[in-house]
């Protein structure tokens, strides 16, 4: 019973990444290589199996709450207007309106909601800082933006490998926690090409 309860929220996931790729092309292959980097970085951290699944769920499905925002915005070429980005910025709570009705995904919830919070305190939806900025959502945060630095985004053209790590590293301790921050790095020695 027990398998079988895990894999119908596994396929559940599946089915909300599927859509956001409708949605958003790249999507998918955004999520499934944030979750990968994620899950190393809270094994390097010793988090346990229950919360590196939860972090996984979590990252799979981290930005779900863009299938809310309008083609215009989501599929902008270059940079948004200052009204458009507070439209985007909506996407993290978004997820929790999409995903609040499942029980099974309960958990994920504030690691979704918070993957934008800064470590400084500077960050979206509720300017949270330091550790009150739940663990999985401050390693998302940091497995998101180096995949953004490595495949680009409409707004940027990719970096490579070593000058992403080094912009993660110039971050630390502003927008990242730096204990996040070193245990990634270290990931990212071993997987990262």
């Amino acid at each position: 019973m027990h398998d079988a309860v895990h894999r119908a929220i596994n396929d559940t996931v599946k089915a909300l990444v599927r859509v956001a790729a409708m949605r958003e092309k790249g999507a998918d292959l955004h999520s499934a290589r944030v979750a990968v980097l994620a899950v190393a970085t809270g094994e390097k951290l010793g988090m346990s199996d229950e919360e590196l699944l939860v972090l996984r769920r979590a990252a799979e499905l981290h930005d779900i709450g863009k299938v809310a925002i309008s083609d215009s915005i989501l599929g902008k070429l270059g940079r948004l207007s200052e009204e458009e980005i507070q439209i985007m910025r909506q996407h993290a709570t978004l997820a929790l309106e999409i995903l609040g009705a499942v029980q099974a995904l309960k958990p994920t919830l504030p690691l979704i909601k918070h993957h934008h919070e800064r470590w400084d305190g500077s960050g979206y939806p509720d300017g949270l800082a330091g550790e009150q900025i739940p663990l999985g959502a401050r390693i998302i945060a940091v497995a998101e933006v180096y995949d953004i630095l490595t495949h680009g985004a409409p707004w940027k053209e990719p970096l490579g490998v070593e000058e992403a790590k080094a912009e993660i590293q110039r971050c630390a301790g502003t927008q990242f926690d730096p204990r996040v921050v070193e245990a990634f790095l270290q990931v990212c020695d071993l997987m990262c090409d």
